[in-house]
């Protein structure tokens, strides 16, 4: 019946059903109403698309919970995109029937449904009575989850909806004396998210500066792989903390990089400084060129992708302004280069947006037909329509794949169409049967990556099976390894299923097959510690092939993040083997590469984010999703690796008022402090003078130097007895039985424990002093650290002053509703600076003068042309 009624999306073109099977499936739902089992009628009518039915066993049910479990565990798994768009009206219809609706759950599927005439108008309608302190509190937190959730596009049209004659979706950064209504466009344009963000990361930052510093020493700067390899991870260490100190310490180390080296080291400001989108000018304004003239190509084609990489998903008109100009009125010897930053930048910053301007001007730079700058625009292109299904913009990029003849244009494209086809399942089917079927390998790698996203986080079977097939039987080693890859976008949703997917092809005699599997793992696993994994990626990292070893490595760092060795005693280990790869100068390069690379996603944002493909409402998190695509595409690109830092999700307790300002509040977390305590810092080695190695003694030798001994106290006996023979017998017998003790003690040496003799002393002594056994409960300030594993431990405390305003939820940006609102607030001072140039001596008398990040700085880099 399910198979019939699913044939297709027009209710008009299904297949006739036989009048006996329709009697058969209304008495089993008969019965299932009769028993009040709702949530089989729920699954049934949805994949059946049954809706009448759905509808009769919402109403017929608890409403709320039903209307929760549909939204939150079924939608998601609908493959039908016209059917998922259909069950997202119907819950929007029966949300709207109570007197008191859910506005944030009807908002969440308004922007499913690309609605945003209706969603600013729940939003204007809650923040109309300026008196109601609940619903502008509720209109606050549906912008916030709104930002995390929807694309660009649709927040900039809610934007346009509430305010038409706004010239700025972001005209408004102070927001203490704003009205509800800028202070909700603010938070929907995302300043609002970047900067508690950058507050919490900038605040927490724990990053061990002895593994960058050893790290650096160690590996060969003078190799480009080396050079890039100790960027990477000082840039995601310290990724969106604003702390930019190893760059300054290291001068020499930075000025030895070249070419495409420093590219890379330029963006990687981009990285630290992500999020700072009021001075993203500025604090880049040294490295860009000055007067439409370009002196140092690859520098400034860095901070051309930086600038983009600061404004990721919040890029404004002026940025964007500013990055499309630059494709235009540079030109020249090295303009390439210039191009291929400016488009990744533009990407980045305009993703999601849909623009068709932005799309047009890529477009130009990738009919120029040059490697180096159409890559970028081709990757560009994806990013900016990621999830549109533009045709017009694929069939322009799969006609253009079929006429270039750069290996990396085409590569790029295949991307590109895949990016565009995020989230859009059965709708991209036609262009993945296409895609298969070419003889190019590279335009088959497209078909792989569309159906990574199209399929991603749906655990949908027949996409499985398809990239199986394709693991197995495809010619070519690097679809085969994209497509073992693909599992892991696919089941993120259910990582326990990975393991025993991946464990054969984990062992296959092809390495690419091998690293897929690995890298496969780490990101349908990250952060979840799972133990399956790890026991399939230790023996990985000894495996004969150099990027088999890398890809374990940064698998195994996605897993682990943010574990410590209480909660996992795997870390202590695997910690340990990345430091003995980076340290042993006989490993590949290549592993030596990934090792470093792992030392800083492991550590990644200060130990303050984590791998984050999903929101806190359990969403998919589009541009993570499309970061971790990229990130893995460095197999072919260095520079691409910065995208990994659109997948950091910070892991934080953040509570507002209706200010928007942190007040000092504390949870109680039911659980020992030890499991989610920060890991220790890294000890450095003591080097110890070498010691002499005791001269070894045979047995025979031994034995005659105990018949020595023996003789020698007999003789001292004897003297003595001679000398006091009244009072020395007992002395004499007691020095024979401690001869014949010592005696035996010698020759069963080899048995006895030196301190085996003093044990029970020892251990009781130990049992005395032995600590108390740690507290089961502790307290957490707001802007701390919440690990996803801790959450469900955090409880607010029954009397507490303040009260969320989003039940259910123990971490993200919660809105809290003041008791007492007449009594003074404890709100918690920004420890960030008005502007990054601020001088350090306007602040001496401050207590954080010490916390304020270091001043702009150029990178010591020569001219290119010199």
């Amino acid at each position: 019946y399910i198979s019939l009624r699913s044939g297709s999306d027009d209710e008009t073109k299904i297949s006739p059903i036989d009048a006996r099977l329709e009697e058969v499936v209304e008495r089993m739902f008969a019965r299932c109403f009769e028993t009040k089992d709702y949530g089989q009628v729920v699954g049934i009518s949805i994949e059946a698309r049954r809706l009448d039915v759905l509808e009769r066993a919402l109403a017929s049910g608890d409403t709320r919970s039903l209307l929760e479990y549909v939204q939150k565990d079924c939608v998601a798994l609908i493959n039908s995109i016209h059917v998922q768009a259909q069950v997202q009206e119907l819950l929007v219809k029966i949300h709207l029937q109570f007197d008191t609706p859910d506005y944030e759950a009807v908002c969440l599927c308004l922007s499913k449904l690309n609605n945003p005439q209706k969603t600013a108008e729940i939003l204007q309608l809650l923040i109309q009575d300026d008196t109601n302190d609940s619903k502008i509190l509720s209109a606050y937190q549906i912008a916030f989850d709104l930002e995390a959730n929807a694309t660009q596009e649709f927040t900039r049209a809610v934007i346009s909806e509430i305010s038409p004659n706004s010239e700025s979706a972001a005209d408004s950064d102070d927001v203490n004396d704003a009205t509800p209504l800028s202070r909700i466009k603010s938070i929907l344009s995302g300043n609002e998210t970047l900067k508690l963000h950058l507050e919490f990361l900038f605040r927490n930052n724990k990053t061990d500066m002895k593994i960058l510093d050893r790290t650096c020493k160690v590996l060969d700067s003078r190799l480009s792989l080396a050079h890039n390899a100790v960027t990477f991870a000082n840039a995601f260490m310290h990724a969106g903390t604003t702390v930019d100190n190893f760059l300054r310490d290291n001068l020499e180390w930075l000025s030895r990089s070249s070419s495409w080296s420093k590219f890379t080291a330029t963006a990687a400001l981009g990285v630290i400084h992500h999020g700072q989108v009021r001075h993203g000018m500025s604090l880049l304004q040294p490295y860009l060129p000055e007067d439409n003239t370009s002196t140092s190509p690859f520098t400034e084609g860095g901070a051309f992708f930086a600038l983009g990489l600061i404004h990721a998903c919040h890029g404004d008109e002026g940025v964007l302004r500013y990055l499309q100009d630059a494709l235009i009125e540079y030109q020249g010897q090295n303009v390439e280069i210039l191009h291929h930053g400016a488009c990744l930048g533009l990407g980045t910053a305009a993703m999601g947006s849909g623009s068709e301007d932005v799309a047009q001007a890529l477009m130009n730079v990738l009919y120029s037909d040059s490697a180096i700058s159409g890559e970028a625009a081709a990757i560009g292109l994806g990013l900016v329509m990621m999830g549109t299904k533009h045709e017009s913009v694929l069939n322009d990029m799969l006609l253009y794949a079929k006429e270039t003849e750069h290996e990396k244009i085409i590569r790029a494209l295949s991307v590109g169409m895949g990016l565009i086809m995020f989230g859009r399942k059965q709708e991209a089917d036609d262009l993945i049967a296409k895609l298969i079927e070419e003889e190019d390998p590279l335009l088959r790698l497209g078909a792989v990556h569309a159906i990574t996203m199209a399929y991603c986080g749906t655990g949908e079977n027949a996409a499985i099976r398809k990239l199986l097939h394709l693991a197995v039987s495809d010619v070519k080693d690097d679809v085969r390894r994209a497509a073992v890859t693909g599992l892991g976008f696919i089941l993120l949703r259910s990582p326990e299923q990975v393991p025993r997917m991946v464990q054969l092809l984990s062992q296959s005699y092809n390495p690419h097959v091998r690293v897929g599997a690995a890298v496969a793992l780490g990101i349908a696993c990250a952060g979840t510690g799972s133990k399956a994994a790890i026991e399939i990626l230790e023996p990985m990292l000894k495996d004969s092939v150099d990027f088999v070893v890398e890809g374990a490595s940064i698998a195994l760092a996605f897993i682990l993040i943010q574990q410590n060795d209480t909660f996992e005693p795997k870390v202590a280990d695997v910690r340990k083997r990345f430091s003995e790869i980076i340290d042993n100068k006989h490993s590949e390069s290549v592993s030596r590469f990934g090792a470093a690379l792992s030392q800083g996603i492991i550590d990644a944002g200060g130990r303050n984010v984590t791998i984050g493909l999903t929101t806190s409402d359990k969403q998919l998190n589009a541009p993570a999703c499309a970061g971790m695509l990229l990130f893995i595409q460095f197999w072919y690109w260095f520079p691409l690796a910065h995208f990994l830092t659109l997948s950091f999700k910070p892991t934080t307790l953040i509570a507002i008022n209706k200010d928007l300002k942190a007040p000092n509040i504390e949870v109680t977390c039911a659980s020992r402090k030890a499991l989610y305590s920060y890991p220790p810092e890294m000890v450095q080695p003591v080097t110890q003078a070498p010691t002499k190695v005791a001269t070894a003694v045979l047995s025979t030798t031994a034995k005659a130097r105990r018949a020595a001994k023996k003789s020698a106290e007999e003789t001292e006996a004897d003297t003595s007895a001679q000398k006091k023979p009244a009072s020395g017998k007992d002395e004499v017998e007691k020095m024979d039985t401690d001869g014949g003790a010592k005696e035996q003690a010698d020759e069963g040496s080899m048995d006895v424990d030196e301190g085996s003799s003093k044990g029970g002393a020892d251990f009781k002594a130990q049992k005395k002093s032995r600590k108390p056994a740690s507290e089961t409960t502790f307290t957490v300030t707001n802007l701390s650290r919440v690990l996803p594993y801790q959450e469900k431990y955090v409880k607010w405390s029954a009397n507490s002053r303040y009260v969320p305003v989003k039940q259910g939820r123990a971490s993200g940006i919660l809105l809290v509703k003041d008791t007492t609102p007449d009594a003074p607030e404890d709100l918690i001072p920004s420890m960030l600076p008005d502007r990054p140039t601020d001088d350090e001596e306007a602040n001496a008398d401050s207590e954080i003068t010490e916390l304020h990040p270091p001043e702009p700085f150029e990178y010591p880099f020569d001219s290119e042309r010199s």
